[in-house]
């Protein structure tokens, strides 16, 4: 019998809903016919959520030779109150997330885990316990070392990659130029193959209405995309584009594009969200390990209350243990 690939998934902010999605996940049933999953939290703070939710679930520790079949394995990190309050933001909740990231790095660069699977954290808690970084992107990078990473949204039948990500409008048009898009191409192509693409039909997403209409409602299409694309076709890369956005995505849905490069981070998000929102996996690309997060945040209001959807992490899990076999 084939072994399971491990796969590693945070809790996230132990305020939030990630607690109690990751062991409503972890132990789905369609997740453990492909995984075998290890949870990376505080065992307390998980008794704590069980009890409080009426989970029917049993943890047991990673190493525990004599769990039954069904526990859900845990890394215990402790350190953060067991009965920590839900829905609050706090400096304890921020440190416990980055231990929990923390140990997640470590378990993946050591082989331990296929891959890291991580719930969401929160920014406002993250600046609370002092923290350098808030996003989850920046801090894995810091921790790993990695010089770059590429956020890459899976839905359904489509890939968008990001051009940019956390700006705002303005501010990440005014940062496309044409050595970014020919960076951020040269760098997917050089991880495509852990994904499963080894040569991969890209097209890239226009920036103007019509890509501009030959300049009556912008330049930027004809004086930075194309001439981007050019040089990246020059470069090996099947590469095409700019596309109209209002088409692009929908080509791709039909099979003439395998990704398409996103220029900013509204344009691919709602897209791939209005798609289907719990079907939407983040891939982070360019760590020595692949990450996979759900798309939504620590849901504050509704933590503790029973009611989160794990759907999007049972779909995360799932996409994390798809890639695991095709790289095994």
């Amino acid at each position: 019998m084939t072994e399971l690939p491990v796969i590693g998934i945070t809790v996230g902010d132990p305020s939030g809903i990630g607690p109690e999605i990751v062991l409503a996940a972890a132990a789905h049933p369609e997740v453990r016919a492909r995984c075998t999953p290890l949870v990376i939290g505080s065992r307390a703070n998980l008794d704590h959520t069980i009890a409080a939710l009426g989970l029917s679930v049993t943890l047991a520790d990673e190493t525990d030779a004599d769990a039954p079949p069904d526990a859900i394995r845990v890394r215990d990190v402790p350190g953060v109150p067991a009965d920590l309050a839900f829905g609050v933001a706090s400096a304890e909740g921020g440190r416990a997330a980055y231990a929990y990231i923390a140990e997640g790095v470590a378990l993946a660069r050591s082989g331990a885990i296929a891959s890291l699977v991580t719930a969401p954290i929160n920014k406002v808690a993250m600046q609370l316990a002092g923290l350098g970084h808030t996003g989850h992107t920046e801090m894995l990078a810091e921790m790993t070392g990695a010089p770059w990473s590429l956020t890459l949204f899976t839905v359904a039948d489509l890939r968008v990659l990001y051009l940019t990500r956390h700006l705002s409008l303005r501010d990440a048009i005014a940062r496309i130029d044409q050595d970014l898009v020919v960076t951020t191409l040269e760098r997917f192509m050089s991880v495509a193959p852990m994904i499963g693409l080894k040569a991969p039909k890209i097209a890239v997403q226009g920036l103007n209405p019509h890509c501009g209409e030959g300049g009556l409602f912008g330049t930027e299409d004809d004086e930075i995309l194309a001439p981007a694309v050019a040089e990246a076709r020059r470069r090996g890369i099947d590469v095409h584009g700019p596309i109209p956005a209002d088409s692009v995505f929908s080509q791709a849905r039909q099979g003439r594009w395998d990704v398409v490069l996103g220029l900013y981070h509204d344009m691919a998000a709602a897209i791939c969200k209005t798609l289907d929102f719990h079907g939407t996996v983040s891939t982070t690309l360019g760590l020595p390990f692949l990450r996979f997060s759900v798309d939504h945040g620590t849901a504050f209001d509704i933590a503790g209350k029973g009611i989160a959807s794990p759907e999007n992490m049972v779909r995360t899990l799932l996409r994390a243990a798809e890639s695991a076999e095709a790289n095994s």
